[in-house]
């Protein structure tokens, strides 16, 4: 294992707009490379510019403190930081992975974002998280903290092979547990299921039932992507180790993709799995409006409920325009209430889409969004 510091220029990154998975618009990343060494993480990926071997040397960023100060003081900046959640975690690494128990940078990070009033959503597969409830009630006392905890499968033997460096299911669950009852919102990022080995029906909908017996208040869920080079060649050499009777599903599923997506049939038969498994267990899919905090914006609000929409009516096999009425949206929100979809915007929706949108705007909910979200 190789730990080396190093001085970052920025630390913040910015989203296009806020994301309808995360709610968040910006996110942090306090190391590089992870020690969890997950078979299937797509931080392995050449896109990404991970130095050397990426669950054997670990960059931190020393001075993230002092930068994360500096890009959050309002004195500072020209335009001011939107009040989305700060996403914490993701990316080319886990923000609780076993370097920071020495670091601390998520530690100081979450004092940063106190201080400053920003709601946080940390994602993250350590139960290290526990450490910080305090810094999580100061969060929460001004705005709001979510935790979500990442799961690829629920059986501790295949855990242990396939993300050696990661507390095994039941932890993780216990800690989700242990931050519901101390008043924090815990969700369950279901990705990704892994072809053959945990995504089917049984499997699925294990998970969301443990997740909802642990106080989760969503589960979302993912598939595996493979993109071409290190990452698919390295989760592959541990799969033709561990499971040789699936290196024939996995090649006729994975086809050369440089975005490492599966077929289309698979992609079909894997959101049906997920419907069938999630059915009448009345646990929300994507994170639920009533964690979109008051700093949100209302027309962020629309945006995020009508992709939240879309998603669903998507998951069901039906054809929907909230995806594009978000979207047209997003190009020209100054001009939402005072004229929505008005001869500037170059598309026209159906006065079923209008209305719902208003019907968002004004009561921050409606019968379709409602009915759309249960399953």
């Amino acid at each position: 294992m190789t730990i080396s510091e190093i001085n970052a220029r920025s630390l913040l990154r910015k989203q296009k707009r806020i994301d309808s998975w995360f709610l968040s618009q910006y996110h942090l990343n306090l190391y590089r490379g992870c020690m969890h060494n997950c078979s299937y993480c797509d931080g392995r990926a050449e896109r990404y510019q991970v130095a050397g071997e990426f669950g054997r040397d670990i960059e931190v960023k020393s001075n993230a403190k002092e930068i994360l100060r500096r890009e959050l003081d309002p004195a500072r900046r020209r335009i001011p930081l939107k009040r989305a959640y700060m996403l914490l975690g993701g990316g080319v690494n886990d923000s609780y992975q076993p370097v920071e128990q020495k670091y601390l940078l998520a530690r100081e990070s979450l004092k940063l974002l106190g201080e400053f009033g920003f709601p946080v959503h940390i994602l993250t597969k350590s139960t290290l998280v526990l450490r910080d409830i305090d810094q999580l009630h100061t969060i929460h006392e001004k705005s709001q903290a979510i935790v979500s905890f990442s799961f690829s499968n629920m059986d501790e033997r295949l855990s242990c092979k396939v993300e050696p460096g990661v507390p095994p299911p039941a932890e993780r669950l216990a800690a989700m547990r242990d931050l519901h009852a101390e008043g924090f919102a815990v969700g369950m990022m279901l990705m990704p299921v892994l072809p053959g080995l945990s995504d089917g029906v049984e499997d699925i909908r294990l998970a969301i039932l443990l997740a909802q017996e642990a106080g989760a208040e969503f589960v979302i869920f993912g598939g595996l992507t493979l993109k071409q080079g290190r990452q698919k060649e390295y989760f592959f050499n541990l799969l033709e180790k561990e499971h040789p009777e699936l290196m024939d599903h996995f090649r006729a599923i994975y086809p050369p993709d440089v975005w490492g997506h599966v077929t289309p049939d698979y992609h079909r038969s894997h959101r049906e799995r997920l419907l069938e498994a999630a059915t009448g267990i009345g646990m929300p899919l994507r994170i639920p409006a009533s964690l979109m905090v008051a700093g949100f914006e209302p027309v962020d609000r629309v945006i995020l409920m009508l992709e939240h929409m879309d998603y669903m009516a998507r998951l069901r096999g039906s054809l929907s325009e909230y995806g594009l009425a978000a979207r047209t949206i997003a190009k020209n929100p100054e001009g939402l209430q005072a004229s929505l979809f008005g001869p500037e915007l170059s598309v026209e929706l159906s006065e079923g889409t209008r209305h719902i949108v208003m019907e968002l705007l004004e009561k921050e909910t409606c019968s379709e969004y409602e009915e759309l979200m249960s399953v």
